[in-house]
């Protein structure tokens, strides 16, 4: 039954990523720090299905395509912290 649980993690942590991506533009602040902090969980649970190595990095290490999702999602949280810090200026 872990091993079960185990392996559902990356499937449960990138449709909370892709969920709280669809919908940061309107959660302001408080959106964009719960999508940085999927986005990492992304990078931490998504080995089970990583694909090829797109960029190597080091020998036997690499940017692969599912580690693009954490870094579009990290990109997104960012932009869309700036983007609720500015208007609370405004």
């Amino acid at each position: 039954m872990l091993v079960d649980v185990f392996l559902l993690a990356p499937a449960v942590v990138l449709v909370v990523l892709v969920f709280l991506a669809g919908v940061s533009a309107e959660t302001g602040l408080l959106g964009a720090v719960a999508l940085a902090v999927v986005s990492v969980a992304w990078l931490l649970v998504d080995a089970p299905v990583e694909g090829l190595i797109l960029v190597v990095v080091a020998p036997g290490r690499g940017l692969t395509g599912s580690d693009l999702a954490g870094m579009a999602g990290l990109g997104l949280a960012v932009w869309r912290g700036h983007q609720a810090l500015r208007s609370r200026r405004n």
